[in-house]
């Protein structure tokens, strides 16, 4: 299934809704009600016009804090592993196993060279460390894909498993940055953000929240 839309909030609602309407209830391995959809893709055409939109929505309600902007690029960003977090992308993306970086030795160099590569692909999923039955705490964010075309870049990003209520809003966000980095380097402009989830979903406690976004227009 694929949702496709000029903004990021109205890709966000009309994935919720598909999601609540047709998902499929079960019990994870936390015991919380999860409704899921499997294999989601959501297209946003022009993310850069609302990309925070989801974010300031999450704000406005008082049952939770929803990280400052700030952090949540610097998740992505930052070469260092912030010691509130477990595992982080940034170091994934620029450190890799502690010697590889991918975005400035290989994408911007790849897609400077050869705009029309297919071969900009990094990968977060590390099997040294995420290998492990016994570890709980892995990354959702398995790889990005960059592809330059008619001068526009588009990012394409592999969720194995993604809460769409709020970990695709921090997503999406993180992804923009990050796009952001690599297209000034290179010179081209913005293009669509484009996500796949393996298992888009929401969890029952966030199911009267969820109904109130949908409702209001």
């Amino acid at each position: 299934m694929i949702i496709e839309e000029k903004s990021t909030l109205e890709a966000w609602k009309k994935s919720l809704k598909l999601v609540i309407e047709n998902g499929v209830d079960f019990r994870d391995e936390n015991s919380r009600i999860c409704r899921e959809f499997f294999n989601l893709g959501i297209v946003i055409k022009e993310p850069w016009d609302d990309i925070t939109k989801p974010i300031s929505i999450l704000n406005k309600f008082r049952e939770w804090k929803f990280p400052p902007l700030e952090e949540i690029a610097s998740i992505m960003l930052s070469k260092k592993l912030a010691p509130e977090y477990s595992y982080s992308y940034g170091p994934r993306l620029f450190n890799f196993q502690g010697k590889i970086n991918q975005i400035d030795n290989f994408i911007i160099p790849l897609l400077k060279n050869n705009p029309n590569s297919r071969r900009g692909t990094v990968v977060l999923w590390d099997h040294k460390e995420d290998v492990n039955p016994n570890k709980r705490d892995i990354p959702s964010l398995i790889m990005v894909d960059f592809k330059i075309r008619e001068n526009r870049l588009n990012s394409s990003a592999v969720i194995r498993s993604n809460d769409l209520f709020f970990g695709w809003t921090a997503n999406v966000y993180q992804l923009f940055v990050l796009s952001e980095y690599i297209r000034k380097e290179t010179g081209c402009d913005r293009g669509l953000i484009n996500t796949i989830s393996f298992s888009a979903h929401v969890f029952e406690d966030q199911f009267e929240f969820i109904k109130k976004i949908l409702k209001d227009k």
